[in-house]
């Protein structure tokens, strides 16, 4: 199961952007155990992603939580609160919605439902990376994209695995990037400013129907993982076209 709450701030003064999403993240943290805190951070793979993102006039910060763990950890904090109180100062909670993904057959007929099109688009809202052999990654690799998704989804569904190697390769072969806009950020985290990318990157894929409703399925999973490293932290937040 996957909860994704959507919550609009109310930062007065205080400026707010991509890098607030780390000390609202913190403050989460505060309102749990040491052992529960350690627990998560022990994990290879994070049960939550969240970002906060500026559209229009308003701010939201959209939190994403992957395992049953991890709702029934953060779900009550998240629905009680009004603020958080950051070393920054006070933010005020607005609107609050919240979005259920029950199973995974939810997202295979959103898939299946998504327009006659071999062309999709992932606006990424934040910075995000990759990182592969030690180094960072600045430019968004299809095998890079598709492996961080494939890896979150065994994460959310591990009983509906999509890590077929043979499969993985067969829509390699089919899948491209033929257009983007992006551009380069030095994104501040903790004590160091982490090599990133951020904007707009146009997928086309060639496939049989099976293999092409992987990807159309992985697309629709996209906005609740987030792409790259770090998307526990703020980054990697994406946005898709249906």
């Amino acid at each position: 199961m996957i909860v994704q709450h959507r919550i609009f701030l109310k930062a007065g003064e205080m400026p707010v952007g991509a890098t607030l999403a780390y000390p609202l993240y913190a403050w989460l943290l505060s309102h749990v155990s040491r052992d529960e805190g350690d627990a998560l951070h022990e994990q290879g793979t994070r049960p939550i992603s969240q970002y906060v993102c500026r559209e229009g006039e308003s701010v939201q910060w959209i939190v994403n939580l992957l395992t049953d763990e991890a709702v029934d950890l953060f779900a009550p904090i998240l629905e009680r609160e009004a603020a958080a109180q950051l070393h920054q100062g006070t933010i005020a909670f607005g609107e609050h919605t919240v979005e259920t993904v029950d199973s995974a057959q939810m997202l295979l007929d959103r898939a299946r439902n998504l327009p006659e099109n071999s062309r999709l688009a992932l606006n990424l809202m934040t910075p995000a990376a990759f990182k592969q052999n030690g180094r960072y990654v600045i430019f968004p690799q299809e095998s890079l994209i598709l492996q961080s998704l494939v890896n979150r989804w065994g994460l959310c569904f591990p009983d509906l695995p999509l890590d077929d190697p043979d499969a993985i390769q067969a829509i390699l072969a089919g899948v491209h990037i033929v257009d983007y806009r992006l551009h380069t950020v030095r994104h501040p985290l903790k004590q160091t400013r982490i090599p990133s990318f951020q904007g707009r990157v146009i997928l086309e894929a060639h496939l049989p129907v099976p293999l092409m409703e992987i990807v159309k399925t992985l697309y629709v999973f996209a906005p609740y993982v987030g792409l790259g490293i770090k998307t526990a932290l703020g980054m990697g937040g994406v946005k898709i076209e249906s």
